[in-house]
């Protein structure tokens, strides 16, 4: 008897190892399936595949300070175009502020996380006053040709709605976020960019 039930202790460990082992295998599968079988991300907007830094451009923020592409490479970076003056630029910051809030769950992505708003007119004084609304929030402005030349980089046409556009560490542009996007859905691609950066990303020095 004291055998029998051993044999019989052993067999149920070995179904319920089978079914453990079983249970992984088609949890990673399903993974897979989901992200396309390629092991990489599957947002609402566009990836950027192979990544690219973009040429090197200089503005300047609401303040009269500096801001070009080094500034971008040292963490995340949400970008928008627009005029301050009309919907599209004001538009625009309501997009950044909305994806910044939403990802407050997540306190290293949001604290790497910039704003970056380039006007496409001047207003300096509506620049000053819209940078206050948060302080990862950078109104640029500058020359009106380096702001063409900027557009021009990204592919951005003159009638654009604000569309976002995702920089990651050591400012590879990463994904493109269009105007369609809700700001759940914005937050939520930055949320998974952010935790597939490894393999999107090249490895950082």
């Amino acid at each position: 008897m004291f055998l029998r039930n051993r044999h019989s202790l052993w067999i149920r460990l070995v179904m319920v190892l089978g079914a453990m082992a079983l249970f992984v295998v088609g949890y990673q599968w399903g993974n897979r399936y989901q992200r396309g079988g390629d092991e990489q991300v599957r947002i609402n907007g566009v990836l950027v595949r192979p990544v690219g830094a973009i040429p090197n451009f200089s503005l300047r923020d609401a303040l009269g300070q500096r801001f070009d592409q080094s500034h971008l490479a040292k963490g995340w970076t949400l970008m928008a175009f627009g005029d301050l003056a009309q919907a599209s630029g004001q538009r625009g910051v309501q997009r950044l502020i909305d994806a910044y809030n939403r990802v407050a769950d997540q306190p290293k992505l949001r604290g790497s996380l910039q704003l970056v708003l380039v006007a496409t007119a001047e207003a300096p004084g509506l620049a000053r006053d819209f940078a206050r609304l948060s302080p990862a929030l950078h109104i640029l402005g500058g020359d009106g040709e380096e702001i063409d030349r900027l557009r021009a980089t990204l592919g951005l046409p003159d009638d654009a709605e604000p569309t976002l556009f995702l920089f990651g560490p050591g400012g590879y542009l990463v994904a493109l976020l269009p105007a369609s996007e809700s700001g759940q859905a914005v937050a939520e691609d930055l949320k998974a960019v952010y935790a597939d950066a490894s393999t999107l990303l090249p490895e950082q020095p």
